[in-house]
């Protein structure tokens, strides 16, 4: 009876290697590090800075209501926890 079972051997495909990161933006670390991140945010502060007129009131704008949602959905979470309401 010919079976066909994988021996985990040396016949295992090597796992393929991974792409680096693509260094968009002048980053030199890795998006998906702590490292990466600070250099997103970074890029985000420094295009919001080259925008002008009624971009950079609809990005302020945007900016805000997020910063705003987090603020009530922390607000709400903790009212929630301690049972206040």
């Amino acid at each position: 009876m010919n079976t066909e079972t994988r021996s985990g051997g040396d016949d295992e495909p090597d796992e393929p290697r991974r792409e680096p990161p693509d260094f968009a933006w002048g980053r030199t670390a890795n998006p998906n590090s702590v490292d990466g991140e600070l250099q997103n945010l970074a890029a985000f502060g420094t295009g919001l800075s080259r925008l002008s007129g009624r971009r950079r009131t609809a990005a302020s704008v945007v900016v805000w209501l997020i910063l705003l949602g987090f603020a009530l959905a922390l607000i709400f979470g903790v009212i929630g926890v301690i049972g206040v309401w």
